[in-house]
């Protein structure tokens, strides 16, 4: 399914990308979707916000990344922090996918920034904040949690070894993060998995595709030892 969606219902889209990822469509969730979709749709014509086009491009793959990871994040984690959230991919789609989360977006461009945040108030959704922070020593998150993020989660920022120094501070104990990927990786990873097993990370690589439009992935899970 993918036909031009402009200035037509995208719910039935949202519905195929929520059965083919394992989520049942209820009601609320796919209207939750929609909004933020349209709404994305509509700011990024006058605010740049995503390289992505259409409101059928910023479903099928800021929707299906999301999916990617909703499939691998642990049942019983409950701090996440989302670095470089952008429009809100991951952790503001994640959102709505487990509101029992409690999720921190940050980004360093102001203007994303105060998106998620008309979002987060339109949706009216809560235990989810949207910052501008560079995530740094001096620079860190202000609803940061005092036992630390249980998942930190970037999506296409920055590389390995950079996100595993801005999150070895602000993880907890058994903290997760997970980097997620496009295709080629083999590039970027030359000469990080070495540093990272002697900085004291486990990594782990999962394979994947996004729903419908079948983009390959690749989550990668950083553990410390």
């Amino acid at each position: 399914m993918l036909t031009c969606l402009a200035n037509q219902n995208i719910e039935p889209l949202l519905h195929e990308l929520l059965q083919e990822g394992g989520i049942t469509p209820s009601g609320e969730l796919v209207t939750s979707l929609r909004v933020y979709i349209e709404e994305l749709h509509s700011w990024n014509q006058h605010t740049n916000l995503t390289g992505l086009k259409t409101m059928e491009e910023m479903a099928i793959k800021h929707i299906g990344d999301t999916l990617t990871l909703i499939r691998v994040l642990p049942e019983d984690v409950h701090h996440v922090l989302d670095i470089g959230t952008g429009p809100g991919v991951p952790g503001f789609i994640l959102k709505l996918f487990r509101p029992d989360l409690e999720i921190v977006l940050v980004d360093a461009v102001r203007k994303k920034v105060s998106f998620l945040n008309t979002m987060i108030a339109k949706i009216g959704l809560k235990g989810i904040w949207a910052e501008h922070c560079r995530v740094s020593p001096k620079d860190i998150p202000r609803h940061s949690p005092p036992e630390g993020f249980d998942i930190i989660v970037s999506q296409a920022v920055g590389p390995l070894d950079e996100l595993a120094r801005m999150a070895r501070p602000l993880m907890s104990a058994n903290g997760l993060v997970i980097a997620m990927k496009g295709p080629k990786i083999d590039e970027e990873l030359e000469g990080k998995i070495g540093y990272l097993q002697r900085h004291g990370w486990k990594t782990s690589i999962i394979k994947t595709q996004t729903p419908v439009g079948s983009f390959r992935r690749n989550l990668i899970m950083l553990r410390r030892y």
